[in-house]
């Protein structure tokens, strides 16, 4: 797999990830995760796992890339005070999702998983993560955003045309990974 990642020396760096629901972005940021803190990377932020009964997606949990804390985040259905997609946002987690990311701005490793319809085109959920994001106070961020937002995360974010965008799917997640993985102890010993 051929993928063209940045300098790994410098800081502030953001790489886009994205592709299809259930093609393994998440999976591939808890490797990352687990790769920089094996490195003596510190990591913040964080990152929404989804929650299944059997094959169906009833919930979202958030987890502190920090601490590895996780807390309810949402469930299937559209009625609370905050919903888009087929689910209802609990107002403290999004909360703690803005207080795990201003905790973790300046971490080696910076994860938002992820940027939305909610954030990008209605000025809610986590869209505070934003300004935390353009400052580049972190080593990398890996920010994931939907295949049909990219063009607007770019403009959102101030991204140059030379941002990296990763596409992962079942069939390239673990090759990233593994990449990734050599690129974080490059920037260690960097």
């Amino acid at each position: 797999m051929d993928i063209h990642l940045p300098d790994p020396a410098g800081r502030g760096t953001i790489i886009l990830i994205t592709g299809p629901r259930r093609g393994g972005k998440t999976t591939l940021l808890l490797h990352i995760r687990q790769a920089a803190q094996v490195c003596g990377l510190s990591t913040g932020g964080f990152l929404s796992i989804a929650r299944f009964w059997g094959a169906e997606k009833v919930g979202i949990d958030l987890m502190d890339a920090a601490t590895g804390a996780v807390r309810p985040l949402a469930v299937a259905g559209t009625g609370g005070p905050i919903h888009t997609g087929h689910f209802s946002f609990n107002p403290e987690g999004i909360a703690a999702g803005l207080r795990f990311a201003q905790a973790g701005q300046t971490a080696d490793v910076f994860f938002v998983d992820e940027l939305g319809p909610l954030e990008l085109e209605q000025g809610q959920g986590w869209a505070q993560v934003l300004p935390l994001i353009t400052a580049r106070a972190y080593g990398v961020a890996f920010v994931v955003i939907r295949p049909e937002l990219i063009a607007l995360a770019r403009a959102r974010l101030e991204l140059p045309d030379t941002t990296p965008i990763l596409t992962v799917d079942l069939t390239t997640r673990d090759a990233l990974a593994d990449r990734l993985s050599v690129w974080l102890r490059q920037r260690k010993s960097g």
